[in-house]
């Protein structure tokens, strides 16, 4: 059973235990899942939009894509724990807990790629959406883009643990300046009651 599956009571203590079930990137996930749900509701209030359906349909599958990295950045996780008790000092297991660090960076990375999308979105639906629903269009960015940074620093921690330059989780950083931009133009729209065109 996925931790999706549990209550959100539930979940939370999965979040507080002392285990590798729901850790920071498990989060994060969750986090975008829950951002693009905003979006996928604020799109489908905004009927004025000639593409609020389109938007709509994105967000949902950039929820479920989200979802499922919250179980993938779980297993990742487990296994670096894994690697990592089982790990003497040799050659052979210096390289696979590398390997397992350098394995734990994705999960992270996609989800700081979809957390940046989300993040976009947001930002069109709260200059352009409805307005009523312009407050969670800027909550979406605003959590997509703190999700996006967050999962770019845990990229960033695996590959330099794994031995790698910081260079290397340049792609994350990205993702998230682009988050961060998007949710800028997103709180924007609020200052000016209207479009950050």
């Amino acid at each position: 059973m996925s931790t999706l599956d549990n209550s959100v009571r539930e979940y939370l203590a999965d979040v507080a235990a002392p285990a590798p079930s729901a850790t920071g990137g498990n989060v994060c996930a969750v986090t975008v899942a829950a951002a693009a749900g905003l979006v996928g509701m604020t799109a489908r209030l905004s009927r004025s939009l000639d593409d609020a359906e389109e938007i709509a349909a994105n967000a949902d599958k950039l929820r479920e894509r989200a979802a499922m990295l919250a179980g993938a950045d779980s297993v990742s996780y487990k296994a670096v724990c894994t690697v990592q008790r089982l790990a003497i000092d040799s050659p052979a297991c210096s390289q696979a807990v590398r390997d397992a660090l350098v394995a734990a960076a994705q999960p992270p990375l996609r989800i700081a790629r979809l957390a940046a999308e989300v993040a976009s979105m947001a930002a069109l639906l709260s200059a352009h959406g409805n307005p009523v629903s312009r407050g969670d269009a800027i909550t979406a960015a605003t959590l997509a883009a703190s999700a996006a940074r967050s999962a770019s620093v845990l990229v960033r921690i695996n590959l330099t643990s794994a031995g790698l330059d910081a260079g290397a989780a340049g792609e994350g950083e990205a993702a998230a300046e682009s988050a961060e931009r998007s949710a800028s133009l997103a709180q924007a729209a609020a200052g000016d009651g209207h479009s950050v065109s």
